[in-house]
């Protein structure tokens, strides 16, 4: 089912005592928070709900890939309207409240609609991304929503949400998941504790060999002499850039945590970060590695 979760026992029992119309769904990426909600839609709706949603009664049948009548995830757009990777993604006021000239409909028009089984739930995924008017624009509906609704914010914590969204929510810590050994070998998230990117990679393995290949092969390069590595940048941006790919910078941190002792590893992860908020900020991609590929090759070959 769309719900399989791996952990979070404790956390389903809070939501199952909850009566709050608004949660914050707080933890890493990956630890499990859209399947959780999407549990939690299940047995606020199922039939015959026990402390799991059965799986057979009409209610749980209309789960389809990921997706049910009562179940909406909103969500800032991955790609922008040229085509690019959003680097700067943001939960727009268009998308929560009704706007001259928006075509989709709002968040707030589809929780004022009945649902078709029981309670309609909501998610705003990456609600630390809403923009300040967008925020201002849905505090009514976050406050007061239709008895039939649940709002379900994501978010990496509490404070990461503007005060005024985080003062209206009851907040649910998710720990990361342990017990869970079963992914590829060298995965970062096997020590993080965040099943979410293993199951991806154990879903789409050609993927995740790519990622494999072209980190490993950019810290050889960066192993061999400056030359190598910046022959390297232009193949390494592809896949750093690539949507499609696994945590390129997540594996690259990992692989030098395993190369280097503790300072030299502490400012190849400064390196990392610095190169990911320069591609954040629009910094063309080939200038951010080549400045991340300077560091590293001197880190790696002193």
């Amino acid at each position: 089912m769309p719900w399989d979760l791996r952990g979070h026992t404790e956390p389903r029992a809070v939501l199952r005592a909850s009566s709050a119309h608004a949660i914050l769904l707080a933890g890493p990426e990956g630890v499990g928070r859209r399947p959780l909600a999407r549990w939690f839609c299940a047995w606020l709706n199922c039939e015959a709900p026990g402390e799991e949603p059965c799986g057979d009664c009409a209610a749980c049948r209309a789960w389809s890939g990921g997706t049910h009548p009562d179940y909406v995830e909103v969500a800032s757009a991955q790609v922008t309207a040229q085509g690019r990777v959003n680097r700067r993604p943001e939960i727009r006021i268009g998308q929560l409240v009704a706007r001259e000239g928006e075509s989709a409909e709002p968040l707030s028009t589809w929780l004022s609609r009945r649902p078709v089984t029981r309670r309609r739930v909501a998610v705003l995924d990456g609600a630390d991304r809403l923009t300040l008017a967008a925020a201002n624009s849905f505090l009514k509906m976050l406050e007061e929503p239709p008895g039939w609704a649940r709002i379900v914010l994501i978010a990496p914590a509490r404070h990461s949400l503007l005060p005024t969204i985080a003062s209206r929510v009851t907040t649910l810590q998710l720990a990361t998941v342990t017990g869970d050994p079963d992914g590829p070998s060298g995965h970062p998230a096997l020590e993080l504790g965040t099943p979410g990117p293993l199951l991806r990679a154990q879903a789409d393995p050609a993927q995740w060999h790519g990622t494999t290949e072209a980190v490993d092969g950019y810290l050889a390069a960066c192993g061999q002499g400056l030359g190598p590595a910046l022959a390297s940048v232009s193949a390494f941006e592809k896949a750093w850039l690539d949507p499609d790919m696994h945590d390129v910078p997540g594996l690259l941190v990992a692989r030098l945590r395993e190369r280097l002792d503790p300072p030299a590893f502490a400012a190849a992860d400064d390196a990392v970060l610095r190169c990911e908020e320069l591609l954040a900020a629009y910094v063309t991609g080939s200038v951010a590695l080549t400045g991340l590929t300077l560091e590293l090759t001197g880190l790696l070959s002193s």
